[in-house]
């Protein structure tokens, strides 16, 4: 609650994060689910405590676009951090939420597919551990959550009975195996194909997991669960001592943030954290395109400069746009207006779309116009 109010406090409620958070227009103005309602309702929950802002907290999607023009230095996208593990330590979080946490923690993939996560690699010969690749399985879970989202479009909702009755019964998870949508996987397997030509073009020795690569556990955390992600974390940096790694080869946003900047927090993590196109020789590419740059590269570093190093020309329109992706999983509907419009902007410009994160990919792809930038990247060689 200190944390909290820390942050929350500082808002002097001048609304200017309004004018860019993308879940308000995408809410149908629904003031609490937008940046400025969300600090407002943090407040309110310091000082009476007997609200429940889950929604509000939940549907934030995380891109910091608040903090970019907020004058007092206000986050709301911390707020609703720091909001959803209060809600998740009093036991409110989403049944949906707690479901996938559980799931998580049990098979160390959000839908116990992990084996299946594992087959693209069939056939490619691997090195020495030392160097691990790791994929975290984000790439091949995309097409999991495509084909959920028909799904979902047929039930109209996902219910929390459901969820309830998956938690009480882990075993069914083996239904998910083949739920996935073939098309997607077998663009998302490509791209990771693409990436280990990428690096053993460049000289580049690595080690894979394979079956036994867990998720990294970033659904633990965005979603609140404090206690759950700690022991994960522990869990998936013992396995990384036990195969000898030192240095951890990254391929998409979200793992690359949760291992270098959030493991830290909660254990010893004393990995070499690198995002795999730091290691690879850039070659320029002809052309113009449309890149959408991921909302969490950009709290770390300046895409752009990667973007710059790449194409002789490009676009990033409104580049802190965020594709809506984080919230597909609770609230679809607000993720596939975010998506729509941020298609649409990256459209209008004539171009090819590009991005760099398999949940923008996912969420962005609503035609053949949009790609992954390693299949530029491997073109260019």
């Amino acid at each position: 609650m200190q944390d909290l109010i820390a942050e929350a406090g500082k808002c002097v409620n001048c609304g200017f994060c309004e004018s860019v958070c993308p879940t308000l227009p995408a809410a149908g103005f629904i003031s609490t689910k937008g940046a400025r309602g969300r600090v407002d309702l943090a407040k309110f929950l310091y000082n009476k405590g007997e609200i429940d802002p889950s929604e509000s907290f939940y549907s934030c999607v995380d891109c910091y676009a608040c903090l970019s023009v907020c004058p007092a230095g206000v986050n709301a996208g911390k707020v609703s951090e720091i909001g959803r593990m209060i809600v998740a330590e009093q036991g409110k979080a989403p049944e949906i939420a707690k479901m996938i946490v559980e799931f998580t923690m049990k098979f160390k993939n959000p839908l116990g597919v992990r084996e299946k996560c594992a087959e693209w690699a069939s056939g490619i010969e691997f090195g020495s551990k030392e160097t691990l690749l790791y994929t975290g399985n984000m790439y091949q879970l995309m097409a999991y959550l495509r084909k959920f989202g028909s799904i979902r479009k047929l039930l109209g909702h996902y219910d929390s009975a459901i969820a309830h009755i998956m938690r009480e019964h882990p075993s069914f998870t083996t239904m998910f195996r083949d739920l996935y949508d073939r098309s997607m996987m077998g663009r998302m397997s490509d791209y990771l194909r693409n990436i280990v030509k990428l690096l053993k073009q460049n000289g580049i020795e690595f080690g894979y997991l394979g079956k036994e690569e867990p998720y990294p556990g970033t659904f633990i955390y965005d979603l609140g669960f404090e206690n759950e992600f700690r022991e994960y974390a522990k869990y998936v940096s013992e396995l990384f001592r036990s195969h000898g790694v030192r240095r951890i080869i990254t391929i998409d946003p979200h793992t690359y943030e949760i291992l270098k900047y959030i493991y830290p927090k909660y254990v010893n993590f004393e990995f070499d954290v690198i995002y795999y196109m730091d290691m690879i020789k850039i070659d320029r590419v002809a052309g113009k395109y449309a890149v959408h740059a991921p909302c969490h590269f950009s709290r770390y570093f300046d895409f752009t400069g990667y973007v710059s190093k790449i194409f002789d020309a490009y676009t990033e329109e409104n580049p802190t746009r965020c594709c809506g992706g984080p919230d597909e999983l609770l609230f679809p509907e607000i993720s596939e207006r975010i998506s729509q419009k941020r298609f649409e902007e990256l459209k209008s410009t004539g171009y090819p779309i590009v991005t760099a994160c398999p949940i923008c990919y996912a969420n962005l792809a609503k035609d053949d116009s949009v790609m992954d930038i390693s299949e530029l990247l491997l073109k260019s060689k």
